[in-house]
């Protein structure tokens, strides 16, 4: 039986004639594939897209109409995989963007879908629907791992609509949430939406994962996002469903007005917003996090805060930053050196400063000014940018650690211990330990049980080079798995600082070597030096 083009509703009543409809749709090249821009709401920088099916037949109905009509008739699979074909189709993203695709965990398996393995195009999101039931979280769990180990990223879709979608968060540990549309409507009004929006992103704060709000078509719902520090947004105020690749529309130039009324002395309302968090803030982690809050809002920058502690720069505060330098000296790197001088260091290309210390890839330019609390430089605020750094970025740095450092006057200056605090101690305890056959286990569990976290390596110096040579915990096999070059990567970070470790931003920048393990299903890494008589080791 032939098929035409513009079926009528009625006609898909007959079983026969809704199969023949389905398996056209199956066809290649009959479902479309539109994608809509994933952006981050501090700058409008555009992080990734989700492709979204388009039926090219009538009757004109969303992806989701025709999905149930296929299960109807059993071809609820087939009609899913050739979605995935058609967004597979659209080939690399322009800049290696994330790319985000609708997947029912029933097809994970699926060998039509495993099919797939050998083409997944680069930085590929999953998104598991609520639309079937998960009956037994092992089995999704081992449905997973071969995506997982092709460098698969996990979304949760519609988080907030149903009770599966948050069983779903508490069982996969994904690395992104995406808020239900229907969350986000009215968000501005409703002020039970802002609580449940706010108590999502602490939710994903705390575990590692960032939030995704759809359905964005408002700008007064686009500044209570940025205001609850959603990390991510899409929606039709940003950009359409179009072809490869759409364009942003940046909604500030609309709202530029309202953004930047005047309060008080001429200050912008994020002026304003600053002092007031500032006032707020009871410690220096919270202050600190408040100046960087601040900064990362104003677009294209990933700023952080340092303070010393036992003679050391110790990170407070960062943000866009998925890996982290930490125990810097005063001779380590421009936040050291601007420490030591109580100078601010402006670089406008990094690759030509001798010293930059490069903890992501790409970095262009770097701005470093010292906190100063009377007489004494007591920390450094600084921010990186994968573009040149404008000269006006300077003087409001300066302004945002003046700010800064009048807080922290009142409040003082103090950080309490920390996760990290303490695993570096135990790395400083256990480095003249004598060496053993059991040694290298045991260190490894002392520095994993002081850390708080569940996998640990110890890399040895050898004639040959790093080498990997005990190592415990769900990551054990990714770690023996690591290439030379990249456990070389890994000991390099440390050479001249404390610590490096990860911040828990699933779309932050990171290193060779913990971008390997990152996408093993690593969340959080922890890199720091052994030292034994001296010596690095």
């Amino acid at each position: 039986m032939a098929v035409r083009s513009d079926v009528r509703d009625d006609e898909l009543d007959d079983p026969v004639v809704l199969r023949k409809v389905i398996e056209h749709l199956c066809e290649p090249g009959v479902v479309k594939a539109f994608v809509q821009p994933v952006v981050r709401p501090a700058d409008q920088v555009v992080v990734g897209y989700e492709a979204l099916a388009r039926m090219s037949i009538e009757p004109t109905r969303p992806p989701d109409w025709w999905l149930a009509r296929a299960s109807q008739v059993g071809l609820r699979g087939m009609l899913e995989i050739a979605c995935l074909r058609s967004a597979f189709s659209l080939g690399p993203t322009p800049e290696d963007r994330l790319l985000f695709v609708n997947l029912s965990p029933s097809l994970l398996a699926d060998p039509a879908a495993l099919l797939f393995l050998d083409e997944l195009p680069d930085r590929l999101v999953i998104e598991l629907t609520e639309q079937e039931a998960v009956d037994d979280y092992e089995v999704l769990r081992r449905d997973l791992a071969p995506w997982l180990s092709r460098g698969v990223r996990i979304a949760i879709d519609d988080t907030g609509a149903g009770y599966s979608s948050l069983r779903h968060v508490i069982e996969l540990t994904p690395d992104f949430l995406k808020l239900d549309r229907e969350l986000v409507r009215d968000l501005d009004s409703d002020v039970n939406r802002r609580a449940l929006v706010s108590a999502v992103v602490a939710f994903a704060s705390e575990v590692g994962t960032s939030v995704i709000a759809e359905g964005v078509e408002t700008d007064t719902e686009l500044e209570v996002l940025r205001d609850a520090e959603v990390d991510l947004v899409q929606g039709y105020l940003l950009a359409r469903p179009g072809p490869a690749w759409p364009i942003v529309t940046d909604p500030r130039s609309r709202t530029e007005e309202a953004v930047t009324r005047r309060t008080g002395a001429g200050a912008t309302l994020a002026e304003s917003r600053l002092v007031e968090g500032l006032d707020r803030a009871t410690d220096s982690r919270q202050a600190c996090s408040v100046v960087v809050e601040h900064l990362f809002r104003q677009g294209q920058v990933m700023p952080s805060a340092y303070l010393e502690r036992h003679g050391e720069l110790r990170c407070t505060a960062q943000r866009g930053l998925w890996q982290i330098l930490d125990g810097m000296s005063g001779c380590a790197g421009i936040t050291g050196r601007t420490w030591k001088s109580g100078r601010p260091i402006m670089v406008q290309d990094v690759s030509k400063s001798p010293d930059y210390l490069e903890a992501i890839p790409g970095v262009v330019s770097e701005i470093c000014v010292p906190i100063i609390i009377g007489d004494k430089t007591v920390g450094a605020l600084n921010v990186e940018s994968l573009i040149p750094l404008p000269a006006e970025m300077l003087p409001h740095l300066e302004s945002c650690a003046a700010l800064l450092a009048d807080r922290l006057h009142v409040i003082g200056d103090h950080l309490e211990e920390s996760t990290w605090d303490r695993t570096v101690q135990a790395s400083i305890a256990i480095s003249g330990v004598p060496d053993t056959s059991a040694m290298p286990s045991r260190l490894v569990r002392c520095i994993r049980d002081a850390s708080g976290l569940d996998s640990g390596a110890m890399i040895v110096n050898t004639k040959k080079g790093p080498s990997v040579i005990a190592a415990l915990g769900p990551l054990e096999g990714g770690m023996f798995r690591l290439s030379k070059a990249e456990l070389w990567s890994l000991s390099s970070l440390v050479n001249d600082i404390r610590s490096c470790y990860t911040g828990g931003d699933a779309v932050g920048r990171g290193f060779v070597g913990t971008a390997s393990l990152r996408d093993g299903g690593a969340r959080v890494v922890v890199v720091l030096p052994l030292w034994a008589q001296r010596e690095r080791v």
